[in-house]
């Protein structure tokens, strides 16, 4: 049996060397040169309709339609958060800036976006110190033990059992992030406060706290606590 294979970011390249060509029906992303990769490799890239029963996005990029997801008998989800906490954008960011659960979660594909029943979470701790990368690195760690539990599964033509997920969590929009990031009233936080939202926000590839009205951002050691592995 074949997994079509969806896959974006630092996470979709490393999933393709753990996975062979054989396993999987179709490889799908929206970032060409993993494209290019997976095609150098031997995989069939972005058929037009699906080649497998099952489906697995690994930080693919993109909402799958309800037509889209009718087209597979399943369809699961790495997130990188610890549902139904994170649910959204940038989970990673919330557990440190609004105290809320980190980890890792494979779940089944719904309308609802990470609303679907859970195969499998793996929590992570938090520390005093931590920053948006040093969590980060530790999601994605569970993240990576998902994967390499579930894939051989898939692919034999196993069916996950799954629960529900439990009332209450959290869901975050983009905007919600952008706003703290870029127009946060800062002057009238804590220093508590202020120097979680600094550390919540160092993270490679992103800005940092902007001093608003200023242009000057604010950014911590990205390392955070130094057990952190």
């Amino acid at each position: 049996m074949t997994v079509d294979l969806l896959i974006g970011s630092d996470i979709g390249r490393w999933s393709l060397q753990h996975v062979r060509p054989s396993e999987v029906g179709a490889l799908y992303s929206r970032d060409n040169e993993l494209l290019r990769m997976g095609s150098d490799l031997g995989f069939v890239v972005e058929s037009a309709r699906p080649q497998s029963p099952t489906a697995l996005s690994v930080h693919y990029g993109a909402i799958l339609t309800s037509s889209r997801l009718a087209e597979y008998e399943a369809a699961y989800n790495l997130h990188p958060g610890f549902l139904p906490w994170g649910r959204g954008y940038f989970p990673v960011f919330w557990a440190i800036w609004a105290n809320e659960p980190a980890g890792a979660t494979l779940h089944q594909m719904t309308e609802v976006v990470d609303s679907g029943p859970i195969v499998e979470r793996r929590s992570v701790d938090l520390f005093p110190d931590d920053t948006g990368y040093s969590v980060h690195e530790r999601v994605r760690s569970a993240e990576r033990e998902l994967f390499l539990t579930w894939w051989p599964r898939l692919v034999t033509g196993v069916r996950p059992s799954t629960l529900p997920q439990e009332g209450g969590g959290s869901h975050h929009a983009r905007v919600e992030f952008e706003r703290l990031r870029d127009q946060a009233d800062w002057s009238s936080l804590s220093a508590e406060d202020l120097a979680r939202l600094v550390r919540a926000l160092t993270f490679p590839g992103l800005p940092g706290l902007r001093l608003w009205p200023s242009p000057v951002r604010l950014t911590a050691s990205q390392e955070g606590a130094s057990d952190a592995d």
